[in-house]
């Protein structure tokens, strides 16, 4: 305990030693000039119903995934779970994918792949899966 005491404060005072704030300083009239340059985004968003009925028919064909985009991002990227999230999972697998180091060293990856490969056809048992097997 006394040596990672010992070490925490030499870390400590090697780090504030070196500190080099004070030689920093912020030019005001910059930015100033920088933030009257600016412009107001206007955020307000409205939508009349033909254009909302367009915006639902397309959204509706981008839901459809293609088997073979997600083979491709399976074998390239698999231990990163880009696959799973481009199927409609949720991001969050791709941390739990991190954390197991490629999915259980690239055992689901593997998994995923055969599967996807063997159910080509129809891959909707698989879309919109945040199951960590998705299989």
């Amino acid at each position: 305990m006394k040596k990672l005491l010992a070490v925490f404060s030499l870390f400590l005072i090697i780090g504030l030693s070196n500190a080099t704030a004070s030689s920093y300083y912020v030019d005001d009239s910059a930015v100033e000039e920088v933030l009257s340059k600016g412009v107001e985004v206007n955020t307000d968003f409205s939508l009349d119903v033909n254009t909302s009925a367009e915006l639902f028919n397309q959204s509706a064909s981008l839901n459809e995934k293609d088997p073979l985009v997600a083979i491709l991002l399976d074998i390239f990227v698999g231990g990163l779970a880009v696959h799973r999230v481009y199927l409609g999972g949720k991001p969050t697998l791709i941390l739990l994918y991190f954390i197991t180091c490629g999915g259980i060293f690239g055992v689901l990856p593997l998994g995923d792949l055969i599967v996807l490969a063997i159910n080509y056809d129809d891959i909707s048992a698989y879309v919109g899966n945040d199951n960590f097997i998705m299989w």
